[in-house]
């Protein structure tokens, strides 16, 4: 339907006095019957001005187009078309495509069967028709036959298809529109003419089993058979009148019979389809008018109906459910046409205009609600239709169960007006009402509503017995109140009770205390307890059931029988949520025990122990009943006080209210880690095939926006989640969520919907959610970082290797050049300076020139170069080994010295290599050396051990000794350079020494 399509309204008057009185009935009574559960408008997310269409799709988002914000005074140049979906609790703004000829300035929707959407953009001059995918938010362009002269096109769904009214010159043609969204024309060409200097408006398409009519305001009624053919033009002469053009003001359907209301004529009419006939309805449910009123209808998929009546004080209202044609009213100062919407009228109703977007609630109450703001305190039933009333804070109140009106009802102190406060009962007789106060009895004159007052103690609980009040008190008396004499007297102590309620049978007290059951009885008292030990013993309230004897309620949500036969407790129900039990009601048509507690109203069936429980859900004011404020009145009905409100229901009537929903996610934003970017996720259909979310640590925030999709009162639903199973975290009424600077590791989110008393509504919404750890906390930084650290010691170990090696080869070069050397200067000395000292021997002894002491020391001379050449070269260690060398050089050292040396040596044959035998054979060596030249030594031992993994060398002697800390002391005997020798081959060189205590040297390598 086209932004210039408009529905044309026809007009009559009422009476002015019948007008004015019935929106004045209908202004009274429009809180009374219809609820509304929330306004909104621009400052809480709605922007749609003009609205042209209000669709739900099949998802139960609500869908509304029109005209933004921008568009003030009528100035088109500021109109641009939006499109915004409502999710049950806000407003989303669909992004539209981007078009090159700027931005449209008007939209329609028109909803196909598979929930899709064909959508109309308007310009100046042209339009475009898309099609849009509510669950993907996508929108795909659907190719015209044709650019229409008047830049308007119509679309009306007919069975399962769409027929598409397209102006050209002079003529509308007419296409079917099939779901592959291409354009098909009849077999014969439908057309509808009109006149070129007159745009047509087109409306109150009516769809019929083998054929259709369209109404266009300008040139009259058409109906087309299904192929296309034309059948005819609907004139006034089809109607039995005579005039001119007749047009369509609003048509409906009930009992499958179709009704037309025209804007030619007063009558309602009836049209008879299989015989293309028309007849004035006689029993229609919108009744003729004698004046002309702006008028429109509109109807469910179950034919309950509503009807707007617009004039100049604004806009009526009326609901007429199919089931049972009950009337229900509001008004709304608006006389513009409202666009409406309802998934059923009998619940809802979505309403919205000028900018202003209203959600009411049609359900039939079955509880009504008098003082809503109040804590009551306790009723008194004046009339079959007035109940005195006492609230806690604001004094007392009449209220008439008919109008459903309350009343202030004054009372006068000292010719000033009083408030009595916590009155804790009500009692009547022929003169005065009596009730309590917070400081003893009072009564008022019911004649002139003077109050008196006795000042004696605060009651707890009260109750009346003939011409006396007994009241119980906060740990001190039992009290009884004389009316005739207006004083107090005492009737027993009970200083060691907190007395909650009180139940008198014949001279036998019942007392419903903190400790217990409290029994008095001539003179004598007694405790009775449900429970001989715990806490389970606190009373609340206390009352005589017909058949069942004395009912009492716990402050733990128990209800116990109690048997004053035997003095014995039958628990008769136990409350599920602990919910303490403020009063106690009958109904004793049903067998029902009435349960008003501090969370719902439970009805206890007596015989089959059926438990329904009753909460703001299901229509009463507050879920916490109120002590001593609950009433059956004398039809039967219930009057039950709470903490905000006093509520009044028939028990027969009250029900359960099924909420029919499913809670979903509407929006959620985070950072995806794969496009380095935040997402905001719109779609239905990715909402809906959400399961998980993977975040960076970079970017650990998370925003969710959820809402229960369904038919329900968005006002009383309460919201929670929680994290890993961790204990729920209550969001009340806010359906949004935000999580921030979450830790990293993993989550499961569950998002729940309840009610007042905690039950779920719906499915839970499940989220699993992964959050990254910062690298350097992360498993993988650790393997890196132990592989790295690996690496280096690895690196570490092969250099040390390396060294190593390089030492063992630097150290194998040093001994194989110093073994050269000495080879080459024992050599020397052997062959040559030996050979030449031999040969002078042998000469000067031919010629006999030497004595016997010159023979001897040539002798010596030549043993010590042979010494010497021995010393510096074994020739035979290649040959015997280390072993073998080491117990030679022992023997040897022994023949020439006056040390003491000994030695025990194991077989060390074969575990080391040639080049280290010789190493460790020149370090001993040295290390004897140094005894015999410095050590001063009596007595010498080498010991060589061989271990399991390692060979150990030790010289001990007995000498002076020396301090090792001195740093002269070993470099003067050169045990600095045997250490640096010894480090070269990889083996430990360790020094002990003590003055006067002799000298360790040890020496261990590896075998």
């Amino acid at each position: 339907m086209g932004y210039k399509t408009k529905y044309v309204f026809f007009y009559f008057f009422f009476f002015v006095f019948c007008c004015l009185y019935n929106l004045k009935a209908q202004n009274n009574t429009a809180h009374k019957n219809i609820e509304i559960l929330k306004k909104y408008d621009a400052n809480n997310g709605y922007k749609v001005f003009k609205t042209t269409s209000l669709e739900f799709d099949n998802l139960d988002w609500l869908w509304v187009s029109g005209s933004n914000l921008d568009l003030v005074n009528e100035e088109i140049d500021r109109r641009s078309a939006i499109i915004q979906r409502f999710d049950g609790n806000r407003f989303y703004t669909v992004k539209l495509p981007i078009f090159t000829e700027g931005k449209p300035i008007d939209i329609s929707l028109e909803k196909r069967q598979d929930g899709k959407f064909y959508v109309i953009f308007y310009w100046k001059n042209t339009l475009a028709l898309y099609i849009l995918n509510p669950e993907t938010l996508d929108f795909k362009e659907v190719k015209l036959p044709y650019l229409p002269v008047n830049n308007d096109i119509n679309l009306f769904s007919y069975k399962d298809y769409f027929l598409a009214f397209i102006y050209k010159k002079d003529v509308i043609e007419i296409f079917k529109l099939t779901d592959n969204l291409e354009f098909s024309p009849f077999n014969t060409k439908a057309v509808i003419k009109y006149n070129r200097k007159t745009s047509p408006y087109l409306s109150n398409f009516i769809e019929l089993e083998n054929h259709f009519m369209i109404s266009d305001f300008r040139s009259g009624i058409y109906m087309f058979k299904e192929n296309g053919d034309f059948i005819k033009k609907v004139t006034f002469s089809d109607l039995g009148i005579k005039n001119k053009i007749l047009t369509i003001d609003c048509w409906f359907t009930r009992d499958n019979k179709i009704f037309v209301l025209f804007n030619e004529i007063k009558e309602v009419y009836q049209y008879h389809p299989k015989t293309k006939e028309w007849s004035v309805a006689e029993n229609s449910i919108i009744k003729k008018r004698s004046n002309f009123d702006s008028s429109w209808i509109y109807v469910d998929e179950k034919e309950n109906l509503i009807e707007q009546i617009a004039n100049e004080n604004g806009s009526v209202f009326n609901f007429k459910n199919k089931d049972d044609n009950i009337e229900r009213t509001i008004f709304i100062k608006n006389k513009d046409v409202f666009k409406l919407a309802s998934r059923n009228l009998t619940k809802e109703l979505f309403a919205t205009n000028n900018g202003i977007f209203y959600h009411y609630s049609l359900e039939k109450p079955t509880v009504s609600t008098f003082l809503e703001n109040e804590s009551i305190r306790n009723m008194l039933q004046l009339s079959a239709e007035e109940i005195l009333v006492s609230t806690a804070s604001r004094g007392w109140y009449t209220i008439n169960l008919n109008t459903k009106k309350a009343e202030k009802f004054s009372i006068i102190y000292k010719n000033q007006e009083k408030i009595a406060l916590q009155g804790r009962a009500f009692f009547e007789d022929a003169n005065y009402y009596w009730s309590s106060s917070e400081k003893g009895i009072v009564w008022v004159e019911k004649k002139t509503k003077i109050i008196n007052e006795e000042i004696y103690f605060p009651p707890a609980t009260l109750i009346e017995d003939e011409d006396f009040i007994y009241y119980g008190t906060y740990k001190f008396k039992l009290l009884k109140f004389d009316k005739k004499t207006k004083k107090s007297s005492i009737v027993t102590d009970t200083e060691n009770f907190d007395i909650q309620g009180i139940l008198k049978i014949e001279n036998r007290f019942y007392l419903a205390c903190a400790e217990g059951l409290v029994v008095y009885e001539n003179n004598q008292m007694k405790l009775y307890k449900p429970y001989i030990q715990g806490n389970d013993n606190f009373l609340l309230s206390i009352k005589k059931h017909p058949k069942l004897g004395i009912l009492l309620g716990t402050h733990s949500g128990k209800l116990y029988q109690f048997n004053p036969d035997n003095n014995s407790f039958t628990l008769l129900y136990e409350d599920e949520l602990n919910a303490s039990i403020a009063t106690i009601l009958f109904d004793d048509n049903n067998n029902n025990i009435w349960l008003n507690t501090f969370n719902g109203i439970v009805s206890l069936n007596e015989k089959n122990q059926m438990i329904s429980r009753f909460t703001m859900n299901d229509g009463l004011s507050f879920y916490e009943a109120n002590r001593y404020s609950a009433l059956k009145t004398k039809d039967g009905n219930f009057l039950v006080g709470t903490l905000q409100g006093l509520n009044y229901f028939d028990p027969k009537d009250i029900s359960k209210k099924v909420i029919e929903a499913s809670l979903k996610f509407s929006f959620t934003s985070y950072y995806d880690k794969k496009i380095n970017n935040v997402v905001e996720v719109r779609s239905p259909q990715k909402l809906g095939e959400l399961k998980s979310i993977s975040i960076p640590p970079e970017s650990k925030n998370l925003q969710f926006q959820f809402s229960l999709f369904g038919i329900y009162d968005s006002e009383r639903i309460k919201y929670r989640y929680r994290l890993n199973d961790n204990s729920w975290i209550d969001l009340e009424n806010k359906s949004e969520l935000r999580l921030l600077n979450l830790s990293a590791g993993n989550y499961n989110l569950e998002i729940e919907a309840i009610d007042s008393v905690n039950n779920r509504i719906g499915n839970a919404i499940q989220l699993s959610i992964f959050v990254d750890a910062f690298f350097y906390k992360t498993i993988w930084f650790y393997l890196l970082l132990c592989i790295g650290v690996s690496g280096i010691l690895i690196w570490y170990f092969l250099e040390e290797q390396n060294k190593y090696k390089l030492k063992e080869q630097f150290a194998t070069k040093i001994i194989n050049t110093q073994e050269n050397e000495r080879s080459r200067v024992a050599k020397e000395l052997h062959d040559s300076i030996g050979q030449r000292l031999l040969i002078l021997k042998n000469t000067v002894l031919q010629k006999e020139i030497l004595d016997n002491q010159e023979l001897k020391m040539i002798n010596e001379t030549i043993d010590e170069v042979r010494t010497i050449s021995h010393n510096l070269h074994p020739f035979q260690f290649e040959k015997i080994g280390l072993y073998e060398s080491l117990k030679n050089m022992i023997d040897e050292f022994q023949k020439s010295s006056s040390v003491f040396y000994s030695h025990e040596i194991d077989d060390i044959s074969g575990l080391l290599s040639k080049e280290k035998e010789l190493f460790i054979f020149r370090i001993v060596q040295e290390c004897i050396v140094n005894v015999e030249k410095h050590a001063e030594a009596t007595a010498c031992n080498l010991t060589v051990v061989k271990k399991e993994k390692y060979i150990q060398f030790q010289i001990k002697d007995n000498g002076k000794g020396f301090n090792i800390s001195e740093k002269q002391n070993l470099e003067g005997i050169g045990l600095i350079n045997l250490k640096e020798r010894a480090t070269y081959i990889n083996a430990p060189f360790n020094i002990e020494s003590k003055q006067n205590k002799g000298t360790i040297i040890t020496l261990k390598i590896r075998s």
